[in-house]
């Protein structure tokens, strides 16, 4: 009976290690998510900011 009780211990801990792993690496992917979308949101404020700049100037020339 005792090694069956550490068998199923050591199950528990390894199960208990995977929660806290996979959890770790949803919010990783959360975590990037929200940094690729504000990449893409910068992205468009700098190309539409780069083409009203682009328009003033060819206005103003």
């Amino acid at each position: 009976m005792g090694d069956e009780d550490t068998v199923v211990e050591r199950l528990a801990r390894i199960e208990t290690k995977l929660d806290v792993w996979h959890a770790a690496q949803a919010d990783h992917e959360s975590r990037l998510r929200r940094l690729e979308r504000a990449v893409f949101i910068a992205t468009g404020f700098a190309i539409a900011g780069g083409a009203g700049l682009s328009q003033l100037v060819s206005h103003l020339v």
